[in-house]
């Protein structure tokens, strides 16, 4: 069981890290799930049409790459609130995922497309892996990781000392883009079909891990190793659920509850210290 929780919590993991660039920044990233959702779609017909494998991937990677840049801009050149800006690229991504497959899935995918996300080392995905190594390594031990952190910390502070906030939101969009789309492409290599309602729930599973895995909701603080924690402890809470037999919607139920306990013991901590 705990093998088939980690391998449940690979594809929130790559999302988590990606949307912990930007949530340690200050800023929130809504559309994980409409990124991976076209992705998903993108890469299938690419398949479909006789592409080949790499490139129905570099393709779907590159859309969500083209979208997180789009918030980027949205919310560093047009201030955009963030929230705004990835509600409205999350509408416009699921939007043209539905226009192009009619609301249908896509089946019938190549083969050798269904083992991409199967290599695993031990019980933890190849991908998964990489990925969080990278990011871990990007933000705790360069300089762009410690802008982020300045940001994050007070943005004025930052433009003050030199930061080039602007330019650093669109890159921090787009890695949290391109990851997404990326975590669509593998999980529809997984379940074989690439599905026009994929990655609904993920905006709020990949925000209450995060949260509960110690990043500030304002920003300023967190980790990579802390965001996988908050992950794995929801996916956890979520396979207890499910292994008790308690309906689906009351899941969602306790995600939501679980977050505002965590923000609101978070704000009665910022208090106490006086940083409210």
């Amino acid at each position: 069981n705990i093998t088939n929780i980690v391998r449940q919590a690979s594809i929130m993991i790559i999302v988590a890290c990606g949307a912990t660039f930007i949530m340690i920044a200050g800023d929130v990233d809504i559309s994980c799930g409409g990124l991976a959702c076209l992705a998903a779609i993108i890469a299938a017909i690419c398949m479909k049409k006789g592409m080949g494998i790499p490139v129905a991937i570099t393709v779907a990677v590159l859309s969500g790459t083209l979208f997180g840049l789009l918030s980027g801009i949205l919310v560093s050149r047009f201030a955009f609130p963030p929230m705004i800006a990835t509600l409205c690229v999350t509408n416009l991504t699921t939007g043209i995922g539905n226009l192009i497959t009619n609301g249908t899935a896509i089946y019938d995918l190549p083969d050798e497309f269904l083992v991409l996300g199967r290599g695993y080392i031990g019980p933890i995905p190849v991908q998964v892996v990489i990925i969080t190594v990278i990011s871990g390594i990007v933000l705790s031990s360069t300089t762009y990781g410690r802008y982020i952190y300045a940001i994050g910390g007070n943005t004025t502070v930052a433009k003050l000392s030199g930061v080039n906030v602007s330019k650093l939101k669109v890159i921090y969009y787009m890695v949290g883009g391109s990851l997404s789309a990326l975590a669509g492409v593998l999980i529809t290599s997984r379940m074989g079909t690439a599905q026009p309602t994929l990655g609904t729930n993920w905006p709020m599973e990949t925000i209450a891990g995060i949260v509960i895995g110690g990043t500030h909701f304002q920003g300023g603080s967190g980790t990579i190793v802390n965001s996988v924690l908050g992950v794995l402890l929801m996916t956890m809470i979520t396979n207890g659920l499910n292994l008790l037999g308690v309906n689906t919607f009351w899941q969602s139920v306790v995600t939501a509850l679980l977050l505002i306990i965590t923000i609101v013991i978070s704000t009665f901590q910022d208090r106490k210290k006086g940083l409210l």
